[in-house]
């Protein structure tokens, strides 16, 4: 046999000479054409002859070479996904490999390729829309950084004057602070710059590796590709700029100068580096003291009286205000005693409306029959998104800052989740890998959310079932309980710092708490909880539960 060793081709179609079973390959000196197990057959008899792959001349093949490293004379036709190499007919009658997963070597391929296309496609998206904006802005931070540290620097002199001699201690030390933080500053900006060149280094290659693994079709390489997109975007540095000012006291006769002369805020920019190993570590809870876990009994705190007939959609703000939709045309903001704050008009009512805040905690929200998905700031109301053919069903604000909106097409006969970058589509959920719908046909109402993991969770609510997707959109699970008296029907979705998904069980008149991974951890209920359509989880952990009859209750469900 050739010293290369045999090879599987991706796509055959004609028989084999000897059965009929797929050509994989063609004997050099016979010249007959053979599958696996007629190859294998065939070398044990005339081990001389040199076996290679058949390449048609039918249709573009393209073949990979996969010999086993055990049992050198035999052609792998199968995957072990639990040791991360390919296997043939002997490793599995040996039982090497008993209970693993096993895949076809062609499916698989096929999968992976599919998964190196999006993951590439991902860190272009990165690249272009991240990467590169972020290394122009620090360009432009690095030069107006010192202007405004010159602009303090002159304040405090200013005022120094009018103090004489007697604060010139003082102003030496405000000026040596600002120093300080200027020059912390510089360095900052310095080594962020650097680390947003190296990623894009890193980026760029890792895009050309995948790009020439898949013109080379490296088998061993594609098969044991690991997505990358995710580890770069982890590496992302959170830029956090300080706005430092000063604040003048009036000059008195005090004896303490240093008291009266002002404040200074010494706030020094930073890498925010516990933020993003948060990112990196976001999948990897571990049992700790200090991670909040269930309370063994739940404590209902409060419950708050909004006047609506129905509370279809929420959302908690910082200081405890609340966003709420009911069943006329306003999306209205309360406090926790119902003083109503501002209203804002809306075209489209019972639930129509979908609610969520933005990371300056500004309201955003869809408008079913509008066709758009719109931003409150400053008391203005600005369409940041209009649909053509599609009207918005729910919208989510991601970690990234994008947002997650579901939707139905005007005849409500298909649904789809598109993940929006400003105002620019960049990602959209409606087929798995294979190609397969991932809502079924004529069920167009989902809620989505998305989890602290980076999955997308969608409660697709006719089909009683909530649909969990990877940043790829591969399907990660399906849930789906069969356990109330009732059928599930999930209505509203929501997150908490543990990665637990919070499911409204509508006419089982609970809430259910299911981790990552799709296992129910419990079922929130009673409480004066009735066919609860909404759900947000605020500060602390807290969970607001908006039911049917207009009724907000604040639950403690983490310690």
């Amino acid at each position: 046999m050739a010293s290369e060793g045999p090879t599987i081709l991706i796509n055959v179609q004609e028989q084999c000479d000897l059965c009929d079973e797929p050509i994989l390959f063609q004997c050099g000196e016979c010249r007959i054409k053979l599958c696996s197990s007629c190859a294998n057959e065939h070398h044990l008899h005339e081990s001389k002859h040199d076996i290679k792959s058949y390449v048609s001349d039918k249709s573009e093949l393209k073949s990979i070479s996969v010999l086993c490293k055990i049992h050198v004379d035999r052609m792998c036709g199968l995957y072990c996904q639990d040791c991360e190499v390919p296997v043939c007919e002997q490793c599995i009658t040996t039982g090497h490999h008993g209970y693993h997963d096993l895949k076809n070597t062609q499916d698989l391929l096929q999968e992976k390729k599919t998964i190196i296309n999006l993951d590439t496609k991902e860190m272009e998206n990165i690249l272009e829309t991240q990467l590169v904006n972020i290394q122009k802005r620090l360009d432009v931070l690095a030069c107006t950084s010192p202007s405004k540290y010159e602009d303090l620097e002159e304040a405090v002199l200013q005022h120094g004057k009018k103090w004489h001699d007697a604060v010139e201690k003082v102003v030496k030390t405000f000026l040596s602070e600002i120093q300080r933080m200027k020059n912390g500053e510089k360095d900052i900006l310095n080594k962020l710059t650097q680390d947003i060149v190296n990623l894009i280094c890193n980026t760029e290659n890792n895009m050309k590796l995948n790009k020439e693994m898949i013109e080379a079709f490296e088998a061993e390489k594609i098969l044991g590709y690991k997505t990358k997109s995710e580890g770069i975007r982890s590496k992302i540095p959170e830029i956090n700029v300080p706005n430092p000012s000063f604040t003048e006291f009036e000059v008195t006769e005090s004896k303490i100068v240093h008291e009266n002369f002002g404040v200074l805020k010494t706030k020094v920019m930073f890498i925010d580096d516990e933020r993003r190993k948060s990112r990196e570590m976001v999948q990897t809870y571990v049992d700790h003291p200090t991670v909040p876990k269930l309370v063994e009994k739940l404590t209902q705190l409060r419950t708050i009286e909004t006047g609506l007939s129905a509370v279809y959609s929420l959302s908690c703000m910082e200081n405890s205000e609340l966003w709420v939709h009911g069943t006329d045309y306003a999306i209205v903001r309360i406090d926790r005693r119902n003083k109503k704050l501002e209203r804002i008009k809306t075209m489209s009512f019972d639930g129509n409306v979908g609610i969520t805040l933005n990371r300056e905690g500004e309201l955003v929200y869809t408008d079913f029959e509008d066709k758009s998905v719109n931003i409150l700031k400053k008391s203005h109301t600005h369409a940041v998104i209009r649909l053509s053919g599609w009207k918005p069903r729910d919208v989510c604000v991601t970690m990234e800052g994008d947002l997650l909106v579901s939707m139905s097409s005007d005849d409500e006969q298909r649904a789809r989740v598109v993940k929006y970058r400003g105002t620019k589509s960049i990602q959209e959920y409606h087929h798995d890998l294979k190609g397969r719908p991932l809502f079924p046909a004529g069920d167009t109402a989902l809620h989505v959310t998305e989890n602290k993991n980076w999955d997308v969770c969608v409660a697709v609510t006719s089909a009683q079932v909530v649909v969990v997707l990877n940043g790829l959109g591969a399907v990660r699970f399906k849930y789906s309980d069969k356990s109330g008296k009732k059928e599930f029907r999930p209505m509203g979705l929501a997150t908490d710092s543990q990665c637990h998904i919070l499911v409204t069980d509508y006419f089982n008149s609970r809430v259910q708490v299911i981790d990552k991974n799709g296992k129910l951890l419990r079922n929130i209920e009673g409480h004066g909880i009735y066919l609860p359509l909404s759900v947000c989880v605020c500060n602390y952990d807290t969970i607001y539960i908006g039911d049917s009859t207009g009724k907000i209750k604040q639950i403690q469900h983490l310690k």
